[in-house]
C-alpha cells in the first residue's frame, strides 16, 4: 500500500495488471494510472524538472465529444510514455460530477458540464479506446479510493462527504459504491435536517437541507446574518467585493486568531453536520465516516480543524445509538486530491476481478 500518493512508482516497479483511473471535474481533470495495489505510476501530464515531476491539470473539455477524443489521446500517450502495452491494462474507471440514467446509460444533468446532458459518456469512451469502461460518480470514486488504500482500508464499509461549495458523499459497501436505482444514491447533502418555514434555502432549490447549513455557501450565508448583530474580526474582512464562496476561509482564518464567533460558526457547522451524520448511521450503518473536500477547516493539520472533527464525533455521540458510536470511525481522509482518479481506477479493477469469478 502507497498512502504517499506524490510518490510515484516506475512502471518496472509496479505490479500488473494497471488501470486507468479519469476524476473530471468542471474545469480540469486528472488522469492517472495504477497498479493492482492501488500504487500510482502516472498522474496527468507530468513535467519533468530535475529528478522532479509535477501534474499538470488537463483542461476539461466543454464539448463531450472533444474530452473522449482528449482523453484517448491523453492515455495512450501515458502508455507511450512508459513503455507499458496497452494488453496490460484491464479497465478505466471514468469518475464525473453526476449521474447517470442507468435504462440509457446517458449522463443526468451536470451543474459545471451542461453540455454533456445525455451523452453516453462511458459507451463513447469505450468505443473510442477499446477497453472496458466503468462509470461512477466522482463522490463514489473518491470513497472508494480511500476505501481502497486510504484512511478507510480494511473497513468494511465507509461513507465520505465531501465538504465544498456543496456537499457531496459516496458510499462504499463491502466494497460496492452505492448508486440508487435512479442514480441518486448517496446524495446526503440533501437529507433535511430542518423541516421549518423558514428554514435556509439549499441550492437544490429546497428548504433545510444539509448542505444549506454546512457546505460552504450555507456557512457563509450563517456568518452573514451572525455578523449583523455580533463583534467579530471576520467583520473586518467582508467587503461588498468578497464572494460568497470565500467566506467560510475567512471564517477559519479568524477561528484560528482566536475570534469567538468564528469559533461557534465552526463548532456550529460540526454540529449540523452531527445531525446528517446520525441519518446516514440509522440507515446504512458503516464502519466508518471521513470528512474530506475543501471546507474541513484546516483539517488534521490545524487546532481548529482537529476541534471541528471533535465537534462532529461528540455530536455524534449524543444523537446516535452507543453501540454505533463506541464502533464508529470519524476522520479525515488521506489521499487527498487523489482520492478520485485512484478510486476510479480502483472500481475499474473490482469489475474486472468480479467478471473473471
Amino acid at each position: 500500500m502507497c498512502r504517499n500518493q506524490r510518490e510515484l512508482l516506475t512502471a518496472s516497479d509496479a505490479s500488473a495488471p494497471f488501470f486507468v483511473g479519469v476524476d473530471v471535474g468542471g474545469t480540469s481533470m486528472k488522469i492517472g494510472l495504477v497498479d493492482d495495489f492501488g500504487r500510482s505510476i502516472h498522474v496527468g501530464e507530468l513535467e519533468a524538472n530535475g529528478t522532479n515531476r509535477s501534474f499538470v491539470a488537463i483542461k476539461t473539455e466543454a464539448d463531450p465529444h472533444n474530452a473522449v477524443k482528449l482523453i484517448t489521446e491523453s492515455i495512450r500517450m501515458m502508455f507511450n510514455r512508459l513503455g507499458i502495452k496497452e494488453s496490460n491494462c484491464c479497465g478505466i474507471g471514468l469518475g464525473i460530477p453526476g449521474t447517470m440514467d442507468q435504462n440509457t446509460q446517458c449522463l443526468r444533468e451536470l451543474p459545471n458540464l451542461s453540455g454533456w446532458n445525455r451523452f453516453p459518456i462511458a459507451a463513447e469512451l469505450e468505443n473510442s479506446i477499446k477497453m472496458p469502461v466503468v462509470f461512477c460518480n466522482d463522490a463514489n470514486a473518491a470513497a472508494y479510493g480511500e476505501y481502497w488504500v486510504g484512511s478507510a482500508a480494511g473497513y468494511p464499509s465507509v461513507a465520505l462527504l465531501t465538504l465544498g461549495t456543496g456537499i457531496g458523499c459516496g458510499i462504499i459497501i463491502d466494497g460496492r459504491s452505492v448508486n440508487g436505482f435512479n442514480g441518486y444514491g448517496g446524495e446526503c447533502g440533501h437529507i433535511i435536517i430542518d423541516n421549518s418555514k423558514d428554514a435556509m434555502l439549499c441550492g437544490c432549490g429546497v428548504r433545510g437541507h444539509l448542505e444549506a447549513y454546512a457546505g460552504a455557501l450555507g456557512v457563509a450565508r450563517r456568518t452573514l446574518q451572525l455578523t449583523n448583530f455580533r463583534n467579530s474580526s471576520i467583520r473586518n474582512h467582508i467587503t461588498p467585493e468578497t464572494r460568497l464562496c470565500d467566506i467560510a476561509r475567512i471564517v477559519y482564518n479568524e477561528a484560528e486568531n482566536g475570534d469567538v464567533l468564528a469559533i461557534e460558526i465552526v463548532v456550529e457547522t460540526a454540529n449540523y453536520l452531527a445531525i446528517g451524520i446520525t441519518s446516514i448511521l440509522h440507515t446504512i450503518d458503516p464502519a466508518c465516516i471521513l470528512l474530506g473536500g475543501a471546507m474541513t477547516f484546516g483539517g488534521k493539520d490545524s487546532a481548529v480543524g482537529r476541534r471541528f472533527l471533535q465537534s462532529v464525533i461528540d455530536g455524534v455521540k449524543n444523537y446516535t445509538f452507543k453501540a454505533i458510536a463506541d464502533n464508529l470511525v470519524i476522520d479525515f481522509p488521506v489521499l487527498g486530491s487523489n482520492a478520485g482518479y485512484i478510486g476510479a481506477a480502483g472500481l475499474a479493477r473490482k469489475e474486472y476481478a468480479d467478471k473473471k469469478k
